[in-house]
């Protein structure tokens, strides 16, 4: 935690607000939520700066949680003026059951089969969960993460956006799924 703090603190991830290639998949995103349910109750797991609510509607504003466990990076979110809660996923304990559950770029930092499984326990029963993962040319961060995902999601679809950062080609894929 104390990393996560230094680290909003210091604007090391304020790009993620402000850089297009990033802003793109939380565009995306808040399409998908849009699109599959534009009233839903929408829990963000690892929000950090609340990019995402750039892209939401008003409606789904209202319903929207972000939680992070940094308090800097919060502290900087508050500005999208949306609830958000300072805890780790690990400890969330919610009776609200949510139509759509985010990790953007966050299950890398989690084990991703108990997060998953959590997941499935607050999500509504039509429910979808969103997830966005990177992969970098020959190196496959995502590729555990999404096995285990297709033990309890199956997908219904997901887009790839490819960018060039820091002169290496990267890959982002933004996938919906819906439990099995």
């Amino acid at each position: 935690k104390n990393k996560w703090e230094k680290e909003f603190s210091a604007g090391k991830w304020d790009y993620l607000d402000s850089t297009p290639s990033e802003r793109a998949r939380s565009a995306i995103i808040g399409m998908y939520c849009q699109h599959f349910f534009p009233k839903g109750k929408i829990l963000d797991v690892g929000c950090g700066l609340g990019t995402t609510t750039d892209f939401l509607i008003g409606s789904q504003k209202k319903q929207y949680l972000g939680l992070d466990i940094s308090e800097e990076a919060l502290k900087k979110a508050l500005i999208k003026k949306v609830k958000f809660k300072n805890t780790d996923f690990a400890n969330f304990k919610s009776v609200t059951k949510f139509e759509i559950i985010i990790f953007n770029e966050v299950l890398y930092y989690m084990n991703e089969a108990d997060a998953l499984k959590q997941a499935l326990n607050i999500l509504a029963k039509n429910g979808i969960v969103i997830i966005s993962l990177y992969r970098m040319k020959n190196k496959r961060y995502d590729q555990k993460i999404w096995k285990a995902s297709r033990k309890l999601f199956r997908s219904v679809e997901a887009i790839e956006i490819t960018s060039t950062v820091k002169k290496q080609l990267v890959t982002w894929r933004v996938e919906v799924l819906k439990r099995k």
